[in-house]
């Protein structure tokens, strides 16, 4: 099996300056092996069958047509016997002896082919047999071929004893070199598309397919591999940017919670001075009512004595004690008299009413200053709640982009679209846009609760 990873990994490190070179060089090299296939099963193949079909029914047929042509003189059918092969392969007469040429296959199909070799040597080297014109003529045939495939012909029949009229032989075609029959295929006319020339012309076009389909997937994969890289890049930077994000919260949180405590703290302690300040404002109330009521009351007796019990004393002062028949004043000497002890009213600086008014209003206010702390305190601690609850899903959207980046890495990218980049910036605007509100609102109110706090 093989090893996707690595190849992705190759298929990334290759250059498009070295790849279109070394496609085309291995295209070429296939294309060139494929020619070389096609010219050895064509040429060593496909024409050598032909022939040695052809070889094995001339040996059943030629010698007896020849041996009666000749027996009947009929030169000009003996040439057109011989030039029935189009010149593809050759037919050589001779005479009993082989050594002079009597007729021969006149036609040629290309130049440089079998005609070289119409020599005395030359015809004593064919591997296919000669065979012999007799007088008469020998009906069955001396050599045969048991298949298209065999390289050699076998005896079938011996001699007959007849007169030999001449000798016939059988001169296979010469094939052309690789290289001519390339060039042939390249350089000569393109619109004749046959023999060997079809098998090149189809391998060249299969290869040619080959190369463009190697190249496009090769581009298309790079393409591919290039976006999935981008678009893990980009997952692992919003990961990072959400784990500082993440961070962030983290702080601002343990930030509202300590300010949360303190808060608490502070409101706690207020709401105690704030219910103490209470009570003794109460009590102070409640002594200064009773005192007020029993200065009140003692200032009123006193006032009331001295004006019915005023008498002379001994220093000549008179205080009067009664009043008599004729409605005169009677003084008594003991009041004149000079006493250590004797009560002094100090005049009151504002009424008793205002007093108890200035603290009746001040309750109130102290007691809506405590339960404005309170209501702070909740509002702080429904904030810290909501931070928590951000940070429990900041947490998840990081491990689901972690686990989306690792799926990435891993496997199969779809073909994402157009790709952007998010900043840090970006992300801290949006967050500080998200929790704007609550911090403002917790900011004003520690602020309005630093102001409330007794001095």
């Amino acid at each position: 099996m093989f090893n996707q990873p690595a190849i992705d990994k190759f298929v990334l490190s290759l250059r498009i300056r070295f790849v279109v070179p070394f496609v085309f060089c291995c295209a070429l090299s296939l294309w060139l092996f494929l020619c070389q296939t096609h010219y050895e099963s064509y040429w060593n193949g496909t024409i050598r069958k032909v022939q040695t079909t052809d070889f094995n029914i001339l040996h059943h047929t030629m010698p007896v047509t020849l041996s009666a042509l000749i027996l009947a003189g009929r030169d000009d059918l003996v040439q057109q016997a011989l030039d029935s092969s189009y010149g593809l392969f050759g037919l050589v007469l001779t005479d009993a002896s082989g050594d002079n040429i009597v007729y021969k296959t006149e036609k040629s199909y290309h130049n440089g082919s079998w005609r070289d070799r119409l020599t005395r040597e030359g015809l004593a080297e064919e591997s296919e047999p000669f065979d012999l014109i007799t007088d008469p003529p020998q009906l069955a045939p001396l050599f045969v071929h048991e298949s298209p495939r065999s390289l050699k012909a076998t005896v079938a029949n011996r001699p007959i004893r007849s007169k030999v009229l001449g000798r016939l032989y059988y001169v296979r075609d010469v094939p052309p070199s690789f290289n001519s029959d390339i060039a042939n295929f390249l350089f000569s006319n393109m619109t004749e598309i046959s023999g060997a020339k079809r098998g090149y012309f189809y391998i060249s076009i299969t290869v040619l397919s080959f190369a463009t389909v190697t190249l496009l997937l090769i581009f298309l994969r790079r393409r591919g591999l290039e976006l999935k890289q981008r678009e893990l890049d980009f997952v692992r930077r919003e990961l990072e940017i959400r784990k500082k994000a993440l961070d962030h919260l983290n702080n601002e949180l343990a930030t509202q919670k300590a300010r949360k405590v303190w808060l608490e703290r502070e409101a706690d302690q207020a709401y105690k001075r704030a219910i103490g300040l209470k009570n003794s404002l109460e009590k102070l109330r409640d002594a200064l009512a009773g005192a007020m009521a029993q200065q009140a009351s003692q200032t009123a007796a006193g006032a009331q004595s001295g004006l019915a019990h005023f008498a002379p004393g001994e220093n000549g002062n008179f205080g009067v004690v009664g009043f008599n028949e004729q409605g005169a004043p009677i003084f008594n000497e003991a009041l004149s008299k000079p006493s250590n002890s004797h009560v002094r009213i100090r005049p009151v600086s504002s009424p008793p009413s205002t007093i108890l008014e200035e603290i009746e209003t001040l309750i109130p206010d102290l007691s809506e200053n405590a339960n404005a702390l309170r209501s702070q305190a909740d509002i702080l601690h429904d904030y810290c709640n909501a931070l928590e609850e951000r940070q429990v899903e900041m947490k998840r959207i990081v491990e689901t982009a972690f686990v989306r980046a690792q799926r990435i890495g891993g496997g199969a990218p779809g073909n994402p679209g157009n790709v952007g980049y998010v900043s840090d910036d970006s992300v801290t605007a949006g967050m500080s846009a998200g929790t704007g509100n609550g911090a403002m609102t917790s900011s004003m109110n520690g602020s309005d609760i630093l102001d409330m706090r007794p001095s």
